[in-house]
């Protein structure tokens, strides 16, 4: 194994031992065993770790941002909808049955034939003010987000 061409690929093209390894057709370990013989690749060596620590702090940082980004457009669509409810609420003093069966949606199944909206009683034990059933149009569906 050439020496020098090691030494180039590792100094100056900055490859990794794995990557020089794969090139000449060698193991890893022959490469870094060749690699500890100059002085210089200590210094290399920690040179590129610190660079890589760097580099994932960076992406850590990065991602914690973004998550949250995330977190606080939820936290203000969920606050949104409190907000809604509040003033649906605030309105009345009481929920309409559309209002009351839009909160607890996931709760119903649709019946084609029938065209209503059934509580599954699998969901748990129905609220007494929520409605059993409710007759609702195909074209008023789409608010509910149920496909028919």
């Amino acid at each position: 194994m050439d020496v020098e061409i090691v030494k180039k690929y590792y100094f100056e093209d900055k490859l990794k031992i794995v990557e020089i390894a794969k090139i000449l057709g060698v193991n890893k370990s022959t490469v870094s065993r060749v690699l500890k013989q100059f002085s210089e690749f200590e210094k290399e060596k920690e040179r590129r770790k610190k660079e890589n620590e760097k580099r994932a702090k960076e992406w850590r940082n990065e991602y914690k941002k973004q998550k949250r980004q995330q977190d606080e457009e939820e936290y203000e669509l969920l606050q949104k909808d409190h907000r809604d409810a509040v003033q649906s609420l605030s309105r009345k003093g009481k929920l309409s049955d559309d209002a009351l069966i839009k909160l607890c949606i996931l709760h119903y199944d649709y019946n084609k034939e029938k065209e209503r909206l059934i509580f599954n009683e699998s969901a748990g034990k129905r609220p007494a003010d929520l409605p059993r059933s409710v007759y609702v149009h195909k074209n008023v569906l789409k608010q509910f987000r149920i496909s028919t």
